[in-house]
C-alpha cells in the first residue's frame, strides 16, 4: 500500500470568471491579466504549501489550467496533461446571473439546487463520474509513494471531493487558485481516503 499526497488546485482567473460568467468545457479561454498577476503573486505561497517540489505536476488540458500550472510550477520542464475539463454548461455557457435572471430553464435549474442537468449541456453526476475516473487514472502506480499537484477546474474539484470525503457538492466550492490537499493510501484494491484540508492560499472563498 502506498501513501499519496494530492493537491487539487483550481486554475487562475479568466475574464469570464471576473464577469461571473458560466465558462465550461465549450470555453477554452486563457487567463486574464489579473489572473496571471495573481498566479505570480500566489506562486511562492502555493509552492510552500506543496513543499516546492511535488513529484508530479498534472494539469487539465484546457488553456486556463495549463497556463496556471506553468506559472505556478515554472521549474518543471515536463507537465503531465490529463483529460480533466470543466462541466459543459450548455445553454448557460458564456452568460452570467444578470443575463439569465428570469429565464425559466435557469430558474428550474436553481430550484433543483443544481442537481438538474444543464439544458443542452452536462449533468452533475455524469461530470463527477468522469472527473473521478480521470483522477483515478492520474494516481498512477498504486504502490508508489508520491505527491501530485493537479491543476484543474472547480467542477472537477467539487465532484472529486464529494465522492471521496462525502458531504454536498457545493460544500467544496473554492475560488480561483484555491483548492484542497488530500492524503490517500492506494493499492490494487482502490483508494483509501485518509483526510483532507482546504488550501490556505489567500484566494479561497
Amino acid at each position: 500500500m502506498a501513501r499519496k499526497k494530492i493537491y487539487l488546485i483550481r486554475h487562475g482567473k479568466t475574464k469570464a470568471n471576473e464577469e461571473k460568467r458560466y465558462a465550461g468545457k465549450r470555453t477554452d479561454t486563457a487567463l486574464s491579466e489579473q489572473g496571471i498577476r495573481e498566479c505570480e503573486k500566489q506562486r511562492p505561497i502555493i509552492n510552500e504549501i506543496t513543499g516546492s517540489t511535488p513529484d508530479r505536476i498534472c494539469s487539465g488540458y484546457m488553456k486556463r489550467a495549463v497556463q496556471t500550472a506553468e506559472l505556478l510550477f515554472p521549474r518543471y520542464e515536463k507537465l503531465q496533461i490529463c483529460d480533466l475539463a470543466e462541466i459543459d454548461f450548455g445553454d448557460f455557457e458564456g452568460k452570467n446571473y444578470e443575463e439569465l435572471n428570469g429565464n425559466e430553464a435557469y430558474q428550474k435549474w436553481i430550484d433543483s439546487n443544481g442537481k438538474m442537468d444543464f439544458p443542452g449541456g452536462e449533468g452533475r453526476e455524469a461530470h463527477t463520474d468522469y472527473s473521478l475516473k480521470v483522477f483515478n487514472e492520474l494516481l498512477g502506480d498504486r504502490d508508489k509513494d508520491e505527491s501530485i499537484a493537479v491543476v484543474c477546474h472547480g467542477g472537477n474539484i467539487m465532484g472529486i471531493m464529494m465522492r471521496l470525503a462525502g458531504g454536498d457538492y457545493y460544500d467544496y466550492m473554492c475560488d480561483n487558485l484555491g483548492g484542497y490537499s488530500l492524503e490517500l493510501e492506494t493499492d490494487h484494491e482502490g483508494i483509501h481516503f485518509i483526510t483532507y484540508h482546504k488550501l490556505d492560499t489567500g484566494n479561497n472563498t
